[in-house]
């Protein structure tokens, strides 16, 4: 089928679908005189990607929707983050009109405490208590795990003292600047695929490397060049390092987080036995740690 009928099938432009294309979503045969042949199977995924578009969700989430096994359970965590946004937008709406009635910013304070915070998930309440590049680096490397709500006592509590340990702990001028040089602040489609790419590999390492082996290779061979010891990146890991190893980071953040997030203990989990996997088959990996 060529991409005409398609458009029409999906009521989708042609520059949308070929963006699809090359973000993965699908892949048509590519005849030899350059024209693409799209298949049942193509129009059916370009038929959810329309839908599912419609209704908010950014490529990363339509690609993990596409990939799941149960996409309806699949599409219950972004029911659950639409009703939180609906709630948390309702909430702000009832603490405008209550101080377009009379301008009092301690009422507003109280109605946020009593009403608003509750709304809020662990990564917006993370993002507003750090703004800038630290809060940006949160959500970037933790950002998955955390759209979830502090919803019992014993979650606050971890809540209160990844905060206190946040809050406290000394980030160096020198890695503040390199977090602000490799963080693309402004591409969150691209922090979101890359997250996604990366949980994937981890939740089925043995497929991921089976798939990806060239690639995988390449990167090997890049981090152990010179050329990577000269890259934004490669000061970062080692800044990142030394600041987990002397902060305690790993007693008291990760800790925490586990008891924060079931979702990050899950996938923790998975990690050590994905590290433990790729180490066994690239022993040259250890040094990367």
């Amino acid at each position: 089928m060529f991409i005409h009928e398609v458009c029409k099938k999906c009521s989708l432009t042609k520059k949308a679908i070929y963006y699809y294309e090359k973000q993965g979503l699908i892949r048509p045969n590519i005849g030899e005189n350059g024209y693409r042949n799209y298949s049942d199977e193509d129009v059916s995924i370009l038929k959810e990607i329309f839908v599912l578009r419609k209704l908010g969700l950014t490529i990363s989430e339509i690609n993990n929707v596409l990939l799941s096994s149960n996409k309806a359970v699949s599409l219950l965590k972004y029911k659950y983050l639409m009703d939180l946004k609906r709630e948390k937008v309702m909430e702000q709406q009832k603490c405008l009109e209550l101080l377009i009635e009379n301008y009092n910013v301690d009422k507003g304070i109280e109605y946020i405490d009593i009403h608003l915070n509750r709304s809020f998930t662990i990564k917006e309440k993370l993002i507003q208590a750090f703004p800038g590049v630290y809060g940006i680096f949160l959500s970037v490397h933790f950002g998955p795990f955390l759209n979830e709500k502090a919803d019992t006592p014993e979650k606050e509590e971890a809540y209160g003292k990844i905060v206190d340990f946040l809050d406290k702990v000394r980030i160096t001028r020198e890695m503040e600047e390199y977090l602000e040089s490799v963080i693309p602040l402004t591409d969150q489609e691209v922090i979101e695929k890359m997250n996604m790419t990366f949980l994937n590999a981890v939740e089925d390492i043995e497929n991921y490397i089976v798939n990806n082996q060239q690639e995988i290779e390449e990167y090997i061979k890049f981090r152990n060049s010179e050329d990577y010891k000269s890259t934004p990146a490669f000061k970062l890991q080692q800044l990142l390092v030394e600041f987990q190893q002397s902060s305690g980071y790993d007693e008291i953040f990760v800790e925490n987080l586990k008891i924060l997030s079931p979702s990050y203990l899950e996938y923790s989990e998975k990690l050590q036995e994905a590290n433990k996997i790729l180490l066994e088959r690239y022993p040259q990996t250890a040094k990367f740690y």
